[in-house]
């Protein structure tokens, strides 16, 4: 197994390859001097912060281990690989639109460094990029996709290694180790920061999902994790204006490949709305509108908080008591396998935090916003998360409700947005009607 690229303290060598000989690597100090700070060599980033023993240590990236001005990094230094034929066993077909991006992606390399693969949910951005990956890793370069998700990762992973059966991909996030090797990596973006000049192509998924956006450290792991003459591709159906516009090439695809239009959400007006979800109840209307979806597809319910997650399932398990539901949130150690056992239908409901908002896919499954007006479900959370309902099969009649008792500037500007997705697929003959 290739080990180069990542640079880690003697502890993470220990846990991770105890079997190799440190002697043979390269080693550097953790933390270097520079003036009265403290310079981190794992996430780049200045430290004053001290010990009770006197010496110094990097609170930045402290969820990874702490670094400290007493320890020292090692690694193996990247090796260049030869050329080699990549089988690509995705035997699916490209509609035209998506045949036209994927032919450009490869095409276009050599004419800038950045791209953005804008994209509604649904549209086949993984199938888009086998093409580019292919040629990529045939010219003996490496690949990592990371995302700020580990339910994204989790995802890719899998339809990667359907993709390409033969490829060594490794899988590493907060939760899982899975170690192939440093040619075909995925991984979570913190995961990043292990690494230091060693990918050839860089393609970050979901980047405007949390905590991407808003943490500085982030975007800096993806730099400093790919090479000189590295091309770093952004995948997202919600990017702000100001990527959109700083990247050197753009690509837009606002319909999915099976022609229907995206679900357009109904607006599902409740008066008292917060006072009864804090009694943990729901009133008539809006449970026999969950019972009608029930009737027709499985129903993934999004909650605005953990609190309100447990009160709704006690709730449902009241007065749903036939029904097969569970819950799923971030620190959930079971959330991995309940996300697997909503794919195969386990579930007829699963309530859920914000953290299902994207990058998973289920299919026969109706969507239901629950206070929709939260200031948890702005814009771009509420595009992502209508976009779960009709992904892939047969038409199921799958429909998105946003409860709400009033009406927010991120509710109106999301169903104006999907609405205009899906005007320009049609004036672009991508769907067959609205």
């Amino acid at each position: 197994m290739a080990i180069t690229g990542q640079r880690l303290l003697r502890q993470e060598w220990q846990v991770f390859y105890p079997d190799v000989d440190l002697n043979q690597a390269r080693k550097i100090p953790a933390m270097n001097a520079v003036g009265e700070r403290w310079f981190c060599q794992r996430c780049g980033n200045l430290s004053q912060a001290a010990l009770p023993a006197g010496f110094f240590y990097c609170p930045v990236c402290l969820a990874l281990g702490r670094i400290t001005s007493h320890s020292f990094l090692y690694y193996f230094p990247v090796k260049e690989l030869s050329a080699r034929k990549v089988v690509l066993a995705w035997s699916g077909v490209f509609s035209a639109a998506q045949e036209k991006i994927a032919r450009r992606l490869v095409t276009d390399q050599p004419i800038g460094k950045t791209f953005l693969l804008w994209a509604v949910t649904g549209a086949g951005k993984t199938e888009i990029l086998f093409p580019l990956i292919k040629a990529v890793l045939e010219k003996g370069q490496r690949v990592v996709l990371t995302s700020p998700r580990v339910d994204v990762c989790n995802e890719l992973y899998l339809r990667f290694r359907q993709a390409f059966p033969k490829e060594k991909i490794s899988l590493f996030h907060g939760q899982e180790r899975k170690d192939a090797g440093d040619t075909f990596v995925i991984c979570t973006v913190h995961q990043l920061l292990r690494y230091q000049d060693s990918f050839d192509l860089v393609i970050v998924d979901e980047v405007d999902a949390f905590p991407y956006s808003t943490d500085p450290l982030l975007p800096q792991a993806v730099e400093r994790a790919q090479r000189e003459k590295a091309k770093r591709i952004y995948l997202s159906a919600t990017p702000d204006q100001k990527l959109r516009q700083a990247v050197d090439c753009r690509y837009y695809l606002p319909a999915r490949y099976h022609r229907r239009p995206l679900v357009l959400p109904e607006v599902l007006w409740t008066l008292n709305l917060e006072k009864s979800l804090n009694r943990g109840h729901l009133n008539k209307k809006m449970l026999r509108r969950i019972l009608l979806l029930l009737t027709k597809n499985h129903v993934l319910l999004f909650c605005p908080s953990i609190q309100l997650l447990a009160k709704i399932e006690s709730y449902f398990k009241a007065n749903l008591a036939d029904s097969r539901l569970t819950t799923v949130f971030s620190k959930d150690k079971e959330r991995l396998v309940k996300v697997e056992n909503m794919r195969e239908g386990r579930y007829d409901l699963l309530l859920t935090t914000t953290i299902l908002e994207r990058g998973v896919t289920f299919e026969n499954i109706s969507v239901v916003v629950l206070q929709a007006s939260h200031r948890v479900f702005n814009q771009a959370a509420l595009v992502q998360i209508a976009g779960r309902a009709d992904r892939k099969g047969a038409y199921s009649e799958a429909e998105v409700v946003f409860v709400t008792s009033e009406m927010t500037r991120d509710i109106k500007t999301a169903i104006k947005e999907i609405r205009n997705h899906n005007q320009r697929a049609l004036q672009e003959g991508l769907i067959d009607a609205l």
